[in-house]
């Protein structure tokens, strides 16, 4: 999913000519601490202002330009999610501003699109169950899983792979299959010299992959 389908053309960026209690009311109806800086000739963004910049100014009906505006902060439309996400994690922001190739303001992707995006892609919502493979990183391979899982009539609905810090550890793969009972699959993996780790349930159906948007969830509400 790439940035340009999340987004959101309803929000305005400011000028520079634009007065700072504009920029503070923006803030509150968005509830964000930045707001990009638009040059209306141009469509291209010139900055960000930010609410420590202005939360002291004394007179709010000067022009933001007249405070010294933050460098952009922003993705182009052709970037991935992953990318959009990466951005909005490094520099705590709520909404992250797209751009074309040549550098035109399109629009906006806000937090709530990107978890929305992510529920989509990890299958959130599909009924199914999780497993949870252990091997190390040579031993990884996805075509062989992918063999197994199949081969027992399931299909791979999400896939996460969690790195491990030391080099010495075992990747951590949670893999969410449309089957409810993964007794087979797992049989299948065991057989074969994978190390499972989640329960075999047949009520399993929210384990690692919900985990881990939950944690998302949480990390990227900001």
């Amino acid at each position: 999913m790439l940035a340009r389908e999340l987004l959101n053309t309803e929000f305005t960026p400011l000028t520079p000519q634009d007065k700072i209690s504009a920029a503070l009311a923006k803030m509150d109806a968005w509830q964000t601490t930045r707001i990009p800086i638009r040059e209306v000739t141009t469509g291209k963004l010139v900055g960000m202002i930010s609410f420590e910049d202005i939360a002291d100014v004394p007179d709010d009906s000067q022009e933001v330009n007249s405070v010294e505006l933050n460098s952009s902060i922003y993705v182009f439309s052709s970037q991935h999610l992953f990318e959009v996400a990466r951005k909005m994690l490094e520099y705590e922001v709520r909404l992250l501003p797209v751009v074309d190739k040549d550098g035109i303001y399109l629009g906006i992707v806000e937090k709530k699109n990107v978890l929305e995006a992510f529920s989509k892609m990890l299958n959130i919502t599909t009924t199914g169950s999780v497993i949870t493979v252990e091997v190390t990183k040579e031993d990884f391979t996805i075509s062989e899983l992918v063999h197994l899982i199949e081969t027992e009539g399931a299909k791979i609905l999400g896939l996460t792979v969690d790195q491990p810090v030391d080099d010495s550890l075992r990747l951590r793969i949670s893999i969410k299959i449309s089957h409810i009972d993964t007794s087979a699959v797992v049989s299948s993996l065991q057989r074969h010299g994978y190390h499972t780790t989640t329960e075999n349930r047949n009520d399993l159906l929210q384990t690692d992959i919900t985990s881990r948007a939950d944690e998302l969830l949480r990390y990227l509400d900001i």
